[in-house]
């Protein structure tokens, strides 16, 4: 399929409208980006997570352990089938996380998320992070902006 300017920009709509959803933790929102919603967090230790309810509980689950979090897109790329996000996952550990009790620590992390198209229709992100690095932040065995 060829990738046209207006392709392109339908395309970044969706994906920051996505992110934006996100950070205001409103779920219904993020869910309706998506034409078949999927998650694929093996890039985070994760797992494949399918389906509206499947990833309606997993964003949810974003907003209630990461409350003040934010997903700050720094760059945006574009493929013939993809979006690519480099961004900072900023804010505080305010809730648990992964068995994580709230610490209150500043985190700013960084991690890639690819947004798969299927021409104009999102049906995947797919998560790439340091999950051990952002949980040192969590814990504090890592100041905030440097690699772990």
């Amino acid at each position: 399929m060829a990738i046209t300017d207006e392709l392109r920009a339908h395309r970044e709509s969706l994906v920051v409208r996505h992110i934006q959803a996100e950070t205001d933790n409103d779920t219904e929102t993020a869910l309706q980006t998506f034409t078949r919603p999927k998650y694929d967090l093996r890039g985070t230790s994760g797992g494949i997570v399918e389906g509206t309810d499947a990833v309606r509980e997993l964003i949810a689950g974003f907003g209630t352990s990461l409350p003040s979090v934010a997903y700050v897109a720094e760059a945006l790329h574009h493929a013939d089938d993809a979006v690519i996000v480099e961004y900072r996952i900023t804010g505080s550990h305010d809730a648990e996380w992964k068995g994580i009790a709230p610490t209150g620590n500043t985190l700013d992390y960084p991690a890639i998320a690819v947004f798969e198209f299927d021409g104009p229709d999102l049906v995947c992100e797919r998560l790439y992070i340091n999950v051990r690095g952002l949980e040192e932040q969590m814990t504090g065995l890592v100041a905030s902006g440097t690699a772990g």
